[in-house]
């Protein structure tokens, strides 16, 4: 018995749907490959299919699979849809942002660059807060100088 939670997509139905380039982009198995499309092409599609066909067809364990992207977003768009295609095994993969994976890089082997582990690194979302939060201790009126605009000139001043 399997221990995993359902049957994966066979290589077949993962090629269907697609038109040409992007067929050739999935059953392409040699060497890396850089899918370059515009917004709305099926990018996501193609990278996540040929993962899949590489896991049931080629037997790739999934532990070795790199999957990146630029947003949060995009890479848990990248994690439901690996999912959808091959069940848990998309759970051994590491499926992120290059600066999740640099992160984790950094967090594991950091110390070989005199880097210490325990550090944060703060988003957009998270530099903001911090700003309004410092403005508040300060005594600064958010609404007279948008949190936003201060960190605009903090990172101009950098």
């Amino acid at each position: 018995m399997s221990c995993y939670n359902r049957p994966m997509t066979t290589g077949s139905e993962l090629l269907e749907g697609l038109n040409s380039a992007q067929k050739e982009a999935v059953e392409t198995v040699d060497g890396p490959l850089l899918i370059v499309a515009g917004p709305g092409s099926g990018k996501t599609r193609v990278i996540t299919h040929r993962i899949a066909y590489l896991v049931s067809e080629y037997g790739i364990n999934p532990y070795n699979i790199l999957a990146m992207t630029f947003t949060n977003k995009a890479a848990r768009e990248m994690r439901d849809r690996l999912n959808r295609l091959i069940g848990s095994r998309s759970e051994y993969m590491t499926v992120g942002t290059f600066h999740s994976f640099c992160a984790k890089l950094l967090r594991w082997d950091g110390q070989y660059l005199g880097l210490e582990s325990n550090y944060s690194i703060y988003d957009a979302d998270d530099q903001i807060k911090i700003v309004k939060e410092s403005m508040e201790l300060a005594d600064v009126d958010p609404k007279r100088f948008a949190p936003r605009a201060v960190l605009g000139t903090i990172s101009k001043a950098k």
